[in-house]
């Protein structure tokens, strides 16, 4: 049964001031919208946008955005947007967090746990520097009834103060799911991993005038740039600038775009990709994230987790990737829809 508690140690949960959008564009429709990114990417600090995530897939480009950069973009019908607002959450990583393990923390994976367990649908972003499950504006009153027993929640107001949430103003609308006994999580959705090796990494703020080209090369002209991809490797970037604080995860092959020493690149490992469904997902199903990170966190095995408009993706260490895949596969369910 679980507790609240990790090893004894209490969890602390903040909700993020940030408002967001999830949009999707076809990769013909990039240039529609390219000038609009790339001030958010390159000029970011001349927007008030503080929350800011592109990702690349093979079938189109993701974007979480918050109101202030939202509002920056064209507003065009080619730019898909998902109607809901999303809140964030951040679940603060405990003392027993700091085992070195790189990827989601025990903390975040129990709380995708629960609300999974309460089918409380999310949309997951992890970054270099921490991770981010964001959950539907309308969602948040059970949300919290929902994480309150296990965390101590908190607000954050827009001077960056973070506030206790009074469980008070909170309207309990309908019961919380039982959730003992446990019962199983199936994996109900095909999965695959590419053959690419990626690095998950952090850019510096003030260098980015160093590694602006690279980064307009990968994000708008990566046909132009990089031979095609290689048979069995898909095309995935995802860069992430929240809160001046940025992150990259790049393919092994991109790299030689950037110049020399401006990517730290010697000390860290490399990861593969687990991509979940071979059908866009929607974004009204619970549980994914937990289907598959609950396995791999029972097996201690590090993991990032990057939800895109169309699919899911999980990234865990290169030395890991046998293991991981044989640990999933032996949680599918026999419902599967595989690939033609």
């Amino acid at each position: 049964m679980f507790t609240g508690m990790i090893d004894g140690f209490n969890m602390e949960l903040h909700v993020l001031r940030h408002r967001l959008h999830i949009a999707s564009m076809q990769k013909k429709d990039l240039d529609l919208f390219s000038h609009s990114l790339i001030k958010l990417t390159l000029l970011h600090q001349h927007t008030s946008c503080k929350f800011f995530s592109f990702t690349e897939t093979c079938d189109d480009f993701s974007v979480i955005i918050d109101e202030h950069g939202f509002s920056e973009l064209p507003s065009r019908t080619e730019l898909m947007v998902q109607p809901t607002i999303w809140l964030v959450l951040n679940a603060i990583p405990s003392p027993t967090d700091a085992d070195g393990n790189a990827g989601l923390t025990k903390t975040t994976k129990s709380l995708i746990m629960l609300l999974a367990d309460q089918k409380i649908s999310i949309y997951s972003l992890s970054t270099y520097q921490t991770d981010f499950v964001l959950v539907r504006e309308e969602d948040y009153d059970r949300v919290v009834w929902c994480l309150q027993p296990h965390f101590a929640v908190f607000w954050e107001q827009e001077d960056g103060e973070m506030i206790p949430v009074a469980l008070e103003g909170i309207q309990h609308t309908s019961p919380l799911t039982p959730t003992e006994p446990k019962s199983p999580r199936p994996i109900v959705h095909y999965f695959q991993s590419p053959d690419n090796h990626f690095l998950v990494t952090s850019l510096q703020p003030e260098l980015l005038s160093h590694i602006s080209i690279a980064l307009l090369q990968l994000m708008f002209y990566s046909d132009s740039f990089l031979p095609p991809p290689k048979e069995g490797h898909e095309r995935f970037l995802s860069l992430s600038i929240i809160n001046d604080r940025m992150s990259l995860v790049v393919d092994t092959e991109s790299l030689a775009l950037f110049p020399p020493g401006s990517v730290c690149t010697g000390t860290e490992e490399y990861w593969r990709m687990i991509k979940i469904g071979n059908l866009p997902l929607g974004f009204d199903e619970s549980g994914i994230a937990a289907q598959i990170s609950e396995p791999l966190a029972e097996d201690n095995i590090p993991m990032y987790y990057i939800s895109t408009f169309l699919n899911d993706h999980t990234l865990v260490s290169e030395l890991d990737i046998d293991h991981a895949l044989s640990i999933l596969k032996s949680k599918q369910g026999h419902n599967v829809t595989e690939l033609s």
